[in-house]
């Protein structure tokens, strides 16, 4: 015994177990959690690059703030609060056990005198009648009792609420258990495996068969949370977790597949609903497991949750018309392709790549006032997601819709681009025809490109003259004609200034680049009017209203057409939708073990603030004149205040029994 006492003393466990270790400790894991709550935990390096710079992303990185629960330092500040506790409960357990069954009943009589609820008289009664009288009241009022003779002396022991020590033992084995939860669900094999080297991850978008063994997860890993996307009618038996600069894949002992995905959205485009029917297939199962997953209602299996978390295209395929826009003619070519699926292309100005992004089915925006209908928003249709590279890995981010637009009565075909996600999207809006088809622009946009076809037509009005000085004159304007009209192909608007920056004064440039407009005017209108030719448009005396229109638009569209990148123009003319399912899947053995601490941590937190531990004791000793003399005190836990009406009652009810003595009852309260 003298071993154990003197072990439960050593300076070590005195340091573990003492208060201001363990509550620093709770300091710091309040603040890593406030950490792990405020940043974003488990993101790709890159964004956090974006989002904190290169110089606090290295301060943050080597803190291991990206990913706080599973720190080093985190889980050694877990580990001691965990040891703290227990040293504690080992060096006081044994005390409180004791105190907790215990009914005190070695007090002396000096002692209880001195208690702040303490009252003492001397009566002729008999002892036997006290002790009778005294039991009986005592446990009228809920207290246990326990007599002690002791000589002449008779002691009652009285307690109640003795479970107040319980929540002691449940608040300190609560935070013990969440700890091992918490540790069980830190994954430390894992991070042994990623100190050693055995782990890394793979930052290319590869397959499966093709991805770095040493990214590959198996199927034992103890605790992990990953997502992975599966289009209708497939299914998966992996998920891919974030994991610094690149993922890692993570093998799962079942496999799910997504048989139906349905979402609903609001009129504002944002989703209202979405929901996934699946089936879990797993070897241990005597059938399928079959379920709906939507929102806040996860499937559980053993260890396993799998939510409903996102959604997104499945791989729809679709159709294309590709136009070469400095081509000589406006044939397009057919293309097929299938989202998430690049398509090579083969082009006599060099070698592009198509990268099909992503499919929208809804683009929502706000009108400036309600439509006929009342409705404040408009739906411009589904549109398509892609990049266009070049052979030097160069690319152009577009977003092509399917449907036309109209504005103001005239339609176009729109098309979102932009060099960099630094930039905002620019609108190459494409006149359509009466038709609704991008033929006449085609039409339009290849005599543009053929510097003959431009002769041609500049030809013919000058064999009409026959003056041979203003045939020279005619032929001088034709060749400027043919320059501007080529540098405006080329360079747009931005190309005629930036000439005349260079070739005219400041204080002329805006007069001659008016000048240059009308000439640039009329040489692109008499390519207008062979497009109206070619169409069957023949001998136009005056343009219509719409005719001019399409004019003017077709103007700014070749003007952006120098800043549209690859000399293509991409024109979705069908797809065949497939949604994917977004989940998520996690995989917690500690939670349960964490389930179970919290509530014995409210069990232990109600039975400390709401069970009072109180006492009474009541000492009789007959004195050698044969009177009794009768010591009533009483004690409460936390304050002796909420003991004080029990108490009066006990004393009244105790001294009204008793015949007094000369001496009047002493009290103390």
């Amino acid at each position: 015994m003298e071993k154990k006492h003197s072990l439960r003393h050593h300076p070590l466990l005195t340091f573990l177990g003492s208060m201001n270790l363990a509550i620093t400790l709770l300091v710091m894991l309040a603040v890593a959690s406030v950490i792990g709550t405020v940043l974003k935990q488990n993101e790709a390096y890159a964004s956090y690059v974006i989002k904190f710079g290169p110089f606090w992303f290295e301060v943050f990185r080597n803190l291991e703030l990206y990913d706080v629960y599973s720190a080093i330092w985190f889980l050694a500040v877990l580990a001691f609060l965990l040891a703290s506790i227990s040293a504690c409960v080992w060096r006081n357990g044994a005390h409180f056990a004791k105190d907790m069954v215990s009914f005190q009943e070695d007090k002396h009589p000096a002692q209880l005198k001195k208690m702040n609820l303490s009252a003492h008289w001397t009566t002729n009664t008999a002892p036997a009648h006290i002790i009778e009288r005294a039991i009986t009241s005592i446990q009228a009022q809920g207290f246990k009792t326990k007599t002690e003779e002791k000589g002449n002396s008779q002691l009652i022991a009285a307690k109640k609420g003795s479970a107040h020590r319980l929540g002691y033992f449940f608040t300190h084995l609560a935070i013990i258990v969440i700890c091992l939860g918490a540790l069980l669900d830190s994954n430390l094999k894992f991070k042994f495996q990623e100190w050693a080297g055995m782990v890394e991850p793979e930052t290319r978008s590869l397959a499966l068969t093709d991805v770095n063994p040493k990214a590959n997860l198996a199927s034992d890993n103890f605790s992990f949370r990953g997502s992975v996307n599966i289009p209708e009618g497939k299914s998966a038996d992996v998920v891919f977790l974030t994991f610094k600069d690149g993922y890692l894949v993570q093998k799962l002992p079942f496999e799910v597949k997504v048989v139906d995905f349905r979402v609903e959205h609001y009129d504002t485009g944002m989703p209202k609903s979405f929901e996934s029917d699946i089936i879990l297939i797993a070897p241990d199962l005597k059938e399928p497991i079959k379920a709906t997953l939507s929102v806040n209602k996860p499937l559980f299996y053993k260890d396993y949750a799998i939510y409903q978390s996102s959604f997104g295209d499945g791989g729809s395929t679709l159709k294309l018309n590709a136009y070469p826009l400095s081509a000589l003619n406006s044939s397009a070519s057919e293309l097929a392709g299938e989202i998430h699926r690049d398509i090579p292309l083969n082009t006599p100005i060099g070698n592009y790549k198509v990268e099909l992004d992503d499919y929208k089915p809804n683009n929502i925006i706000p009108l400036p006032e309600p439509d006929a209908n009342g409705k404040k928003v408009k739906n411009l249709g589904p549109s398509v997601q892609f990049k266009v590279r070049d052979g030097a890995g160069q690319a152009v981010e577009y977003e092509n819709y399917l449907l036309a637009i109209d504005r103001a009565q005239a339609w176009y075909q729109v098309s979102k681009f932009r060099k960099s996600r630094a930039q905002e999207f620019d609108f190459l809006m494409i006149p359509l025809d009466t038709n609704q088809s991008m033929k006449r622009f085609m039409t339009f946009l290849s005599l543009v490109n053929d510097q003959k076809g431009l002769d041609k037509v500049l030809d013919e009005s000058i064999a009409q003259e026959t003056d041979a000085t203003k045939r020279d004159q005619l032929m001088t304007q034709k060749r400027f004609m043919q320059q501007l009209v080529n540098l405006f192909r080329a360079r747009g608007f931005d190309g005629i200034r930036g000439y005349l920056d260079q070739a005219v004064g400041a204080d002329k440039r805006e007069a001659v680049f008016e000048q240059y407009l009308e000439i640039l005017t009329v040489a692109m209108q008499s390519l207008y009017l062979k497009t109206l030719e070619v169409e069957g448009i023949k001998n136009k005396t005056e343009a219509t209203e719409a005719e001019r229109r399409f004019f003017a638009d077709s103007i700014e569209a070749i003007n952006l057409l120098a800043h549209y990148g690859p000399p293509m123009f991409f024109e979705i003319t069908s797809i065949d939708q497939r949604e994917s399912s977004g989940l998520q899947i996690t995989k917690s053995p500690g939670k349960n073990v964490v389930f179970l601490g919290s509530f014995m941590l409210i069990v232990g937190v109600f039975l400390l603030f709401y069970v009072r531990p109180q006492r009474i004791w009541l000492w009789v000793n007959q004195n050698e004149h044969g009177e009794s003399e009768v010591i009533l005190a009483g004690k409460d836990g936390k304050d002796d205040s909420q003991l004080q009406d029990a108490f009066s009652n006990l004393l009244q009810q105790n001294q009204s029994a008793t015949t007094p003595s000369e001496e009047p009852a002493h009290v103390t309260h």
